[in-house]
């Protein structure tokens, strides 16, 4: 049995803050004035009639003529060439327990170095990041930070992964390829955490080079994704699917937002649906709302819904089925299987206790899915 033990002040330093100035000893690319966009050329789209481009990058295939940006504000159009303009520009930098992705079975000796771009290419109404997700480059203050600096500073940080978090790592690809690629080199694991809402092309370049996904089901209503997401449900099935058959260690999260997603038979269709493509084992986390951005006015969300969805999972057969943003709730630890006990004891994003060794239950022995 190994047991970690952290004061509150490494626990805080731990937390995965956002970082701004400072901090790791760099300062925004302007803070006065217009920013400076990166003028590189983007991947994953074609050029058609009248000097526009068509983006094949994610299934809302942009089309955008001459001076115009796509959906996801980072790609622009320019004489008909399509650039990237966030390409060594990220807005947020940070340290984060691997934890708070929410990564329960990709455990880490150290916290990952996160990082992340302006830009989205959905426009979800409860967005806690909508400050920087909602907002193009030239909207936010950015680091200059070539793919090269982004792996200096992680291994100073002695970071035990990269992790592409806060805004959808999507529509930075050219980005996050070529920082993925020299991750690689020195055996750094990279993490994706996603709304899967990207074309399998792309997404199938992205294999080699991603260790760990977290996929965002944000429901399993096309009515609330066209009214509150954007996009639709079946391409983020088929991301699930791909990243499942390519053997990837993948984790899902559904934000359960009341009245609009909770549904008891929305509920159940994402639980059947799971077991019939992706098997018993796939880690499963229905996280709380709280009121954000443009939905103000809704409620959090009541344990008693995260409780009901939980035990259904549960009983449906789901092996790891998690509770979030519910500090202390039984839903936040890890139980084994066959056994029934406790082999990760967690308090939010701190582990607390691990009852395993090696990804094996200190009771009975049972092999946990996941990397230990």
């Amino acid at each position: 049995m190994e047991k970690t033990k952290e004061t509150r002040r490494d626990f805080l330093k731990l937390a995965g803050s956002i970082c701004f100035t400072g901090y790791f000893g760099l300062s925004p690319s302007s803070l006065f004035g217009k920013p400076e966009l990166s003028e590189v050329e983007a991947r994953f789209y074609e050029k058609i009639s009248g000097g526009k481009v068509r983006c094949l990058l994610c299934p809302n295939f942009c089309v955008r003529a001459s001076g115009e940006t796509g959906q996801c504000r980072v790609r622009e159009n320019v004489n008909g060439t399509y650039f990237t303009r966030v390409y060594g520009n990220p807005c947020v930098i940070a340290i984060d327990p691997v934890e708070k992705c929410p990564l329960f079975h990709y455990q880490l000796p150290t916290p990952a170095f996160s990082i992340a771009t302006a830009g989205c290419n959905l426009f979800c109404h409860y967005c806690q990041n909508w400050a920087f997700s909602q907002k193009g480059p030239a909207e936010t203050k950015n680091y200059s930070l070539t793919p090269a600096q982004v792996i200096d500073k992680a291994l100073e940080y002695k970071s035990g992964a990269i992790s592409f978090f806060y805004t959808e790592p999507t529509i930075y690809i050219e980005y996050l390829i070529d920082i993925a690629r020299r991750a690689k080199k020195v055996s750094l694991p990279c993490i994706m955490v996603t709304g899967g809402f990207i074309n399998p092309e792309p997404l199938k370049e992205l294999l080699p080079l991603i260790d760990a996904f977290t996929v965002g089901l944000k429901g399993f209503n096309n009515d609330f994704f066209r009214e509150h997401i954007g996009g639709s449900l079946e391409p983020v099935l088929e991301t699930l699917k791909i990243i499942h058959a390519a053997g990837k260690h993948l984790e899902i999260v559904t934000l359960l937002v009341p009245t609009l997603n909770d549904q008891p038979e929305a509920i159940k269709a994402e639980i059947e649906w799971i077991k019939a493509n992706l098997g018993l084992s796939i880690p499963l986390h229905f996280t709380r709302f709280n009121p954000q951005y443009r939905l103000m006015q809704v409620p959090p969300t009541p344990a008693s819904i995260l409780d009901k969805a939980r035990k259904e999972a549960l009983n449906a057969g789901l092996q790891y089925v998690y509770t979030g943003n519910l500090p202390g709730h039984e839903g936040n630890h890890t139980y084994c299987p066959k056994c029934g006990k406790i082999v990760v004891e967690r308090l939010s994003f701190r582990v607390l206790n691990n009852n395993h060794e090696n990804g094996k239950c200190v009771n009975c022995g049972f092999s946990l899915h996941g990397k230990w």
